[in-house]
């Protein structure tokens, strides 16, 4: 039996919006990929002083938001998990409930220039294929530059994920949504509904942080 091809897309998902949906999609039909799993970070050790909400309501959206899709699924692994969250103890794990099947992680371009600084981030290198999505401040050329480096000293495999540069993130539909606006067709109708009935972001303050900087840590 052939290795399956399993997409990774992580992060704090605070809430879960539109783009991280179509990240995910363009990922699967360019490279192939037969699943792509969401995955909630836990306690990341660069986000200790935000005020994010519960693991499983993050969790909770994430099942609502990719509940159409049979490709898309989501893992507890790093919600559940004690401690501070690192990539490369998911990948680990990751690795021992798929034997034998390739593992590509999903990345902004932003987060992609931060990744030679992740914990253990040569051991990362090793472990899977990295899909690093053209958006925000980093064109084409910086990318192949920055993914040429990664291989010539690290031995990555990195490869480039073409996607549009789409101006939305979890903190700008937090501020929307903690004054009263509308977020239709930016975040799925399920996740905008449970929010709202769970009354998750009323009194959360608002910070500058892009939730589609996914794997930051």
């Amino acid at each position: 039996m052939a290795p399956r091809k399993i997409g990774i897309v992580g992060g704090t998902f605070n809430p879960i919006h539109n783009v991280h949906l179509l990240l995910g999609e363009a990922a699967r039909e360019q490279f192939g990929l037969d699943r792509i799993i969401y995955i909630p970070t836990g306690k990341s050790y660069l986000k200790q002083d935000e005020d994010i909400p519960a693991g499983e309501m993050r969790y909770q959206m994430v099942k609502l938001a990719i509940d159409n899709n049979p490709y898309f699924t989501c893992s507890r692994l790093e919600i559940d998990r004690e401690g501070n969250t690192y990539t490369i103890d998911t990948i680990n794990e990751l690795k021992k409930m798929y034997p034998g099947d390739e593992l590509y992680l999903i990345l902004g371009g932003d987060t992609f220039k931060q990744i030679e600084n992740w914990y253990k981030s040569e051991e990362l290198f090793k472990s899977c294929i990295i899909l690093a999505a053209v958006r925000d401040n980093m064109s084409i050329e910086d990318m192949d530059k920055q993914r040429s480096y990664l291989h010539d000293k690290y031995g990555a495999d990195v490869r480039i994920l073409q996607f549009r540069n789409i101006d939305l993130s979890s903190s700008d539909i937090r501020k929307r949504l903690l004054s009263g606006r509308s977020v239709r067709y930016m975040v799925p109708d399920s996740v905008i509904e449970f929010a709202i009935l769970k009354n998750i972001y009323s009194g959360v303050s608002v910070s500058d942080d892009d939730d589609m900087k996914v794997y930051v840590k």
